[in-house]
């Protein structure tokens, strides 16, 4: 027998204060949840397009109505400033509705090529069972760009977020219980970078992940061993450039938002910034004035 963890979930603008714990997935409940989602695999696909979209519209309403909810979860849990939090639950919904309001054409045949004698269409069919794994930045947002693409295509999902966002991560499950799925369309295992591991080696068709190259890396080459698609959401160097003809006093709040949104946790957020020589001295002062004035 497997012996049970727990991973605690504190907060870290209280003094890393406790707000709970979850218990840790074994790797029988993960081979289980697996095989869950491929029994599931037929009958979510059957469903087509339009019969998924119609389930799946279902959590927009169970989010809309617990975004308070949700954006203190989120605060609390990582850190993300509340007007953001709630900003991000608006976003996700957006994201969300677009994949929904869009996925009936997108996911529609298409004629690639043709001619007197041949007509060639691409098909678009789901994968199979795909292994969804988000990162705590933006917790919401993960989740929809991760799991609820794979859901309208017709995929069935093993999703497992950040063990930095467990308590968030518990409530995406009761949140996706509440919508109507077929029973293993959606999976969830709870568990830090080992469980994660564990996740990847079972008998599934998809790697999605969001989150440091160093794990994409090392997840790209798991996915290559088993010949598997493998999608990868990284980090970036984002850099800044102020050019010799910019109103410094215009683009300061761009700067400042680049760098610091979400207390900086952004994957795309600036990383560098490039200033024509002409702009330097005045750049340095007016921004230092600026972050002095945020404290």
């Amino acid at each position: 027998m497997e012996e049970s963890r727990t991973i605690i979930s504190t907060n870290p603008g209280r003094g890393y204060e406790v707000l709970g714990e979850v218990t840790v997935s074994t790797e029988k409940e993960i081979t289980e949840k697996v095989f869950k989602a491929r029994q599931a695999l037929e009958g979510w696909r059957n469903l087509g397009v339009d019969g998924r979209v119609e389930l799946l519209r279902k959590g927009v309403e169970i989010i809309r109505g617990r975004k308070e909810e949700i954006a203190q979860l989120v605060t609390r849990e990582m850190g993300m400033p509340i007007t953001q939090s709630r900003m991000d639950v608006d976003l996700s919904l957006d994201f969300y509705n677009w994949y929904l309001d869009n996925a009936s054409e997108c996911l529609s045949p298409e004629i690639c090529s043709e001619d007197n004698n041949n007509i060639h269409r691409i098909f678009y069919e789901p994968l199979g069972v795909a292994a969804v794994i988000a990162v705590w930045n933006f917790p919401l947002s993960n989740v929809i760009w991760g799991v609820h693409q794979n859901l309208v295509v017709g995929n069935t999902i093993v999703f497992k977020h950040s063990k930095e966002v467990i308590l968030f991560s518990r409530l995406i499950e009761e949140i996706m219980g509440s919508c109507g799925l077929p029973e293993g369309v959606f999976n969830q295992v709870y568990g830090d970078s080992k469980i994660g591991d564990i996740l990847v080696r079972q008998d599934i068709n998809l790697i999605c992940f969001t989150g440091s190259t160093e794990t994409g890396r090392y997840l790209y080459k798991i996915g290559a061993e088993k010949l598997i698609k493998v999608i990868l959401e990284l980090g970036g160097s984002a850099p800044g450039v102020v050019f010799e003809d910019a109103d410094v006093d215009n683009i300061l709040e761009s700067i400042y938002y680049g760098r610091f949104l979400n207390c900086g946790q952004v994957c795309d957020g600036l990383k560098r910034l490039i200033v024509h020589e002409s702009k330097f001295d005045e750049v340095v002062e007016k921004l230092k004035k600026l972050l002095e004035s945020k404290k």
